[in-house]
């Protein structure tokens, strides 16, 4: 059924396979100017999708862009949310929104974010990114036109990779209990995933064969012939009694010479950006539609750009002004290095794997969170590094199975995936059983940016605080995390690491004083050419009163922000503040904390993280054990009972209000309110 206005039953418009063809290489060039305009996006993917995607949005589901809500609509859901640009430029060519917009791919608030978010884009049914998890919701709808009494069909995209996930193997028998006439799968099965081939990282084969097994009719196509494809549509809906899945082989980076069959190519841009052997003008000369000529090209890049301009311009009329700019090395002192925290978990991963009780588990990122640094130097340990693929609870469990045989056993992913999908396996396996699990919450927070808030962690630390048994560490920088990576590893029973992806403000050195359990004193002391010798830096229990105004609570990447608070007080109020650098979150410095309180009496907590999952652990401790002979102030920042969105990290810190800019602002009203 074609593309159909709701109210008069009428065609609004009818492609026939040869236009088809075309508009697939239409929308390949779209995709590929949106993701070198984004300069991050999943190139591989959306490429491999692309014909299907036009197969099914310009000819064969029944819907209306004039009418995204249509009661009797087809629905399609893009479980592998990643791919979301190829949805993007589908739901433009289909005419839910100008397809130009897409251009404004993964940018702050344009509503085309890292992975689809039904709350902000006409014609996306799921938000979606966290794989497994769309099949499921499919089901349901699939069930809810059945028992309405509904025509409408259900499609559901779901990657070869993402079909490691329990959850997917768990709808796809509870799909064929219910006889689901009315669902298709469609695999896109392009044999590649972010650590290599699907066979190498978790064999699928013969996939078929447990697909007929779990009670689908399974049909196998060319996923690039777009004859096939319509077939098989047609061949689905025929089918009774029975849910089917179109497994679609493809091929990853599909009409990109320098991206086809790359597993680099999965979650990238153009190397070479616009001009060079791998780059969008080379991608645009491949796919061969001519409509793409320079000048167009330039003109959708301009609107991507002009958008970022106006973005910019906002972000930092929004940001608290104070007489000079403070802002990470903007002038000629107070210079400080960047590194990404997650090259200290390497750094650290690489030294503690000559003990050959450690091992380690991929669950797809290996390369992304430093989880592979284990064994890149080292292939005699490939043989204690075991690939789990996108199966983050079975990970937990299998090295919960090595800790008990007395393994140290590293797991790791996205923060939000291995303290969140497994919450159930680390509760009642891991911490229950006190194993020597120890669990790296990799890209914690908002730092990886244009991904969204799927992948954004802000829940962790409380989700982790409050099971008995588990010890948690959240780092600063980069030197830190590879002390505590360290340190965790020798502490008898379960650990989690909490650290960033992107590249933060080296605060501390080798020589910095580091004891798991006992927080960090940092006293600002003056400008000086380089940041970190601006302040002095003591262990809690060797610091001394020094009648200080205000005390600023962090952990992990709030700590360097705090500092630019102090920093900023100082300067422009003449406000000593003495600065909790919280590296250690449980076992928690109590004594550090109450002493802060009854010494200082004014708190604000920082914390980059759903405010108060820090800050109510803090507020806790203080509340317990604070002497009320004197008054105490208190306020916390954080990111205010809210989802992340897509958007470069800078600009979510200044957007969520956890900048040094922010934590002085709040600080410098809490000290007027007690004066």
């Amino acid at each position: 059924m074609p593309i159909m206005n709701s109210k008069t039953g009428e065609v609004r418009r009818n492609y026939t396979i040869e236009e088809l063809v075309e508009k697939a290489k239409e929308m390949r060039a779209y995709d590929m100017i949106a993701i070198t305009a984004a300069g991050s996006g999943h190139t591989g993917g959306t490429l491999s999708i692309m014909d299907i995607a036009a197969a099914l949005y310009l000819k064969k589901i029944k819907h209306d862009p004039e009418n995204p809500d249509w009661e009797d609509r087809d629905r399609v859901f893009w479980s592998t949310g990643h791919k979301a640009p190829a949805l993007y430029v589908a739901l433009g060519e289909a005419g839910y929104f100008p397809i130009e917009e897409a251009v404004k791919l993964r940018k702050l608030g344009s509503g085309f974010e890292g992975h689809p978010n039904r709350l902000k884009l006409p014609g996306v049914e799921l938000s979606s990114g966290s794989l497994g998890q769309g099949l499921g919701v499919a089901i349901g709808c699939a069930l809810n036109a059945k028992l309405e009494k509904k025509d409408y069909r259900v499609y559901c995209i779901n990657g070869d990779g993402e079909l490691d996930e329990g959850s997917i193997w768990e709808g796809a028998m509870s799909a064929a209990h219910y006889k689901l006439n009315n669902l298709v799968s469609i695999i896109d099965r392009n044999d590649l995933q972010i650590d290599g081939s699907t066979e190498e990282v978790m064999r699928l084969e013969p996939l078929a064969d447990k697909w007929r097994a779990f009670g689908w009719n399974v049909l196998e196509i060319d996923g690039h012939n777009m004859r096939e494809i319509l077939t098989s549509f047609d061949e689905a809906e025929k089918t009774k009694g029975r849910p089917t899945v179109i497994i679609a082989r493809t091929t990853k980076g599909k009409g990109v010479s320098f991206a086809e069959g790359v597993v680099g190519y999965h979650g990238i841009s153009p190397k070479d950006g616009r001009s060079g052997e791998e780059s969008l003008d080379r991608a645009l000369e491949d796919i061969g539609d001519s409509k793409f000529t320079k000048e167009k090209v330039d003109i959708l890049l301009r609107i991507a750009d002009d958008y970022q301009k106006d973005m910019d311009k906002k972000i930092e009329a929004s940001m608290p002004k104070f007489s000079r700019n403070y802002w990470w090395n903007s002038g000629n002192r107070m210079r400080v290095k960047m590194d990404a925290t997650r090259n200290g978990f390497g750094r650290a991963l690489e030294k503690l794997g000559s003990d050959e009780r450690v091992v380690t588990h991929g669950a797809d990122i290996t390369s992304s969170i430093r989880m592979s640094d284990f064994y890149i130097k080292h292939p005699e340990r490939k043989n204690r590094f075991f690939s789990m693929g996108i199966a983050e609870a079975n990970m937990a469990l299998v090295a919960s199975g090595l800790a008990k045989e007395g393994k140290i056993a590293f797991i790791g992913s996205y923060g939000v995936f291995v303290t969140g999908r497994n919450w159930d396996q680390l509760r009642t396996t891991v911490c229950y059983n006190n194993f020597n699990v120890k669990i790296a919450d990799a890209h914690g927070g908002i730092s990886v940016g244009p991904d969204g808030a799927t992948h954004q962690a802000l829940e962790e630390i409380s989700n982790m605080y409050y099971l008995p048994n588990m010890h948690i560490a959240v780092p600063c920088d980069s030197v830190e995390t590879e002390k505590a990576t360290q340190v965790i590893a020798l502490v008898a029973g379960p650990a989690v690491i909490r650290y960033a992806r992107e590249a933060t403000p080296l605060v501390t050195t080798k020589d910095t004083p580091y004891r798991f359990g006992v927080a960090n004193v940092i006293r600002y002391r003056g400008e000086e050419e380089n940041f970190i010798e601006a302040f002095e830096i003591r262990l809690s229990t060797d610091y001394k009163l020094e009648n200080e105004d205000l005390s600023i609570i962090a952990c992990g990447p709030m700590v360097p922000e705090a500092m630019r608070a102090a920093y900023i007080l100082k300067e422009e109020y003449g406000i000593e503040t003495r600065i909790l650098d919280v590296h250690t979150v449980k076992p928690i410095d109590k004594k550090a904390l109450i002493k802060a309180a009854d010494e200082v009496g004014i708190i604000v907590t920082a914390e980059e993280h759903q405010v108060g999952g820090f800050g109510n652990i803090i507020a806790g401790v203080i509340g317990q054990g604070k002497r009320y002979n004197s008054p105490l102030l208190m306020d916390m920042i954080g990111v205010a009972d809210k989802f992340g969105e897509s958007g470069a990290p800078w600009e979510l810190m200044k957007v969520f209000g956890l900048t040094g800019e922010h934590i002085a602002e709040r600080a410098k009203k809490l000290c007027d309110r007690s004066s």
